[in-house]
C-alpha cells in the first residue's frame, strides 16, 4: 500500500441503516422552533409566522427570541382555547395584563381572533422583528346597503 492512504469504512447496502430523526411535520423548519408551521414558501418549506418572512439568516435570532417570550405565545393559545369554550377571555387577558402592559389589554371591540392576532404582531415586535407597536384595529365600519332605504309604500 502506498504512504498516505487512508482506508474508510462503508456500511454495505444490505446492512440496516440509522434512521433519520423523526421530525414533526406540522411544526415549523427553523431549527429548534416549537411552532406551529402555518405558512408554505417558495423554496423554504413550511414555516411559523415569525421565520416564514424573515431572512434565514435571521431565524436563530428568531428562535431564540420565541423560546424567551414563550409565556407570550402560551396567552395566545390560552385565548384563542378559551374563546372556543365561550369562556371568559377577555377578562382572564385584562387581568394578565393589568400591572405589567396595559397597551396589551383587549380593547372592548376586539374580538378573541383579532387580539390573539395583535398578540402575535407584539410578539414580533418585542424580540425586534418588527418595528412599530401593533395598534389595536377598530370595528369594521358598516355601512347601510341601500336596498331598503328606497322601499315604495305598497299601494291597495
Amino acid at each position: 500500500m502506498s504512504e498516505g492512504f487512508r482506508r474508510t469504512a462503508y456500511k454495505r447496502r444490505d446492512e440496516p441503516q440509522e434512521a433519520a430523526a423523526d421530525k414533526d411535520p406540522t411544526r415549523c423548519g427553523a431549527y429548534g422552533c416549537k411552532c406551529r408551521a402555518t405558512i408554505n414558501n417558495a423554496g423554504t418549506g413550511w414555516l411559523c409566522f415569525a421565520h416564514a418572512f424573515a431572512p434565514a439568516d435571521r431565524w436563530q435570532h428568531i428562535t431564540q427570541g420565541l423560546h424567551g417570550h414563550d409565556w407570550l405565545l402560551m396567552l395566545v393559545q390560552d385565548v384563542r382555547k378559551m374563546d372556543a369554550a365561550n369562556q371568559d377571555w377577555r377578562g382572564f387577558a385584562a387581568k394578565f395584563w393589568e400591572e405589567a402592559d396595559t397597551f396589551c389589554q383587549p380593547q372592548a371591540f376586539e374580538n378573541a381572533q383579532p387580539y390573539a392576532d395583535r398578540m402575535l404582531l407584539e410578539l414580533l415586535h418585542r424580540i425586534g422583528e418588527r418595528k412599530q407597536r401593533p395598534e389595536p384595529r377598530g370595528p369594521a365600519p358598516v355601512k347601510p346597503s341601500g336596498r331598503f332605504a328606497q322601499r315604495q309604500p305598497v299601494e291597495a
